[in-house]
């Protein structure tokens, strides 16, 4: 009875609502909806509160958690409107894992920051979008270093903004070149300089074992493919897969006349070493005077027992200068409804002082134009051969297969380097896998 009793009179108030509010006439109903339509915005947000973005990064490095605390609190104090989530997850299976679940559950981050290679599988799913109708209206377009934003494009579509550049380079040790009668300060040029100086700098013990190579070429580990590359690079070859069109380059006659010089330059004397061990590698050791370094290892290398020994060399060249260069980017989620708040962020973080910060922080090159003279002014030897490293750099090929790829490229590599294959039979195998990839797609 008492339910019956309450139910009645919730209907009698309601009706009395809207007879009242009928009484207002279609004057009182439209300002009712007029103000209705002021306080909610297009993304069901009332006046008043903050748009949520949420951003993920790949990773866990504490400095680099602190560095976006700070470009998150400076973008905040600018955007009072707007909040930033962080948050963070260490780069494989763990990170790849947390992307799919918030896409297939529609909780996918506004922001990511993840890698180049990324791009191939999740740029065809939707999950990355296409960044142009920002970009082409971008101040900031022009200063960009034009190889990062390539870098971060698939089709002449831009997915991604360059944040952390990745650069592979040639590193050298100068007091093993002047111990070996070498001009410390001419690190070679060509391939050619390159397999002459290994050669002359090759020590070797009583029992014929190497004890100190020229150029510490790696014969086995999970990043022969980034050393591969830099060589077919360097001899005018594109990449080890054309991502344009599916195009398997690494057997072409170019690509193995690379592979074979790389074979040549360990048959002339190397230690042999894992390059998925940094603490193998006989350049970092002192016992190679040339090797491939990144920019952050050089700088670790060099406040080490190495400092004040040891230079960067400018990229190598047999038909062009070329090299590796990965890059981490800022990418805005396929998913997000907040496209023009994501586009905000990403423009603060792209901005020349938050560049700045980032090179006064974690010591990362500034790739905008207008940064390179007072980039390179602070360390002209080595900076201006890392703005040349990253300016001439190639990454991954973004491709949806391209974990493949890395692990069918080191497989042959390894089975080249061990004298299992030739550099042809390697490649042509090589190329064979591949293909059964690209048709499983």
């Amino acid at each position: 009875m008492k339910r019956r009793t309450a139910l009645l009179c919730a209907v009698l108030m309601g009706t009395t609502a809207v007879l009242g509010m009928a009484g207002c006439g279609s004057k009182g109903t439209e300002e009712l909806v007029k103000k209705e339509e002021q306080t909610t915005s297009d993304t069901g947000r009332s006046s008043g509160e903050k748009t949520k973005l949420v951003f993920l990064r790949g990773g866990t490095e504490p400095e680099r958690k602190a560095y976006w605390e700070k470009m998150i609190a400076g973008f905040e104090e600018e955007n009072p409107d707007i909040q930033v989530e962080y948050q963070e997850c260490p780069y494989g299976d763990d990170f790849e894992t947390k992307l799919n679940t918030g896409f297939a559950s529609g909780t996918a981050p506004d922001i990511i920051n993840f890698t180049m290679a990324s791009m191939g599988t999740r740029v065809p799913l939707g999950q990355y979008a296409a960044l142009d109708e920002y970009v082409d209206n971008w101040e900031g377009r022009d200063d960009f270093m034009e190889n990062a934003l390539k870098l971060g494009s698939i089709n002449d579509k831009t997915y991604g903004i360059a944040v952390f550049p990745d650069p592979r380079m040639l590193a050298y040790n100068k007091e093993l070149f002047e111990e070996a009668g070498l001009d410390p300060d001419t690190p070679p040029a060509t391939w050619e300089e390159m397999l002459e100086d290994h050669k002359k700098l090759i020590k070797k013990d009583d029992s014929g074992n190497v004890v100190q190579s020229g150029f510490a070429m790696p014969t086995s580990g999970t990043s022969m493919q980034h050393y591969m590359s830099i060589f077919i690079e360097e001899n005018g070859v594109k990449n080890l897969v054309d991502e344009d069109n599916d195009e398997i380059l690494c057997n072409t006659d170019k690509a193995v006349e690379a592979v074979e010089f790389m074979k040549e330059v360990a048959d002339a004397g190397v230690i042999p070493f894992d390059c998925s061990n940094s603490e193998q590698d006989p350049f970092g050791m002192g016992t190679a005077a040339m090797g491939i370094v990144t920019d952050q290892t050089f700088k670790q290398l060099n406040d080490g027992a190495l400092k004040g020994k040891i230079a960067l060399a400018s990229p190598l060249k047999n038909t062009q200068q070329a090299t590796f260069c990965g890059m981490s980017f800022l990418f805005m989620s396929g998913e997000t409804r907040h496209k023009e708040e994501v586009w905000k962020f990403i423009e603060y973080v792209s901005s020349p002082e938050s560049m700045w910060t980032r090179y006064e922080d974690l010591g990362t090159t500034p790739i905008r134009e207008s940064l390179k003279d007072k980039f390179i002014e602070q360390d002209p030897e080595t900076n201006q051969v890392i703005y040349d490293s990253i300016n001439c750099g190639t990454g991954s090929p973004k491709v949806p297969y391209a974990n493949s790829v890395y692990n069918i490229i080191n497989e042959a590599m390894e089975k080249v380097m061990y004298d299992v294959e030739s550099p042809k039979a390697a490649m042509d195998a090589a190329a064979d896998k591949i293909q059964e990839e690209i048709d499983n797609q």
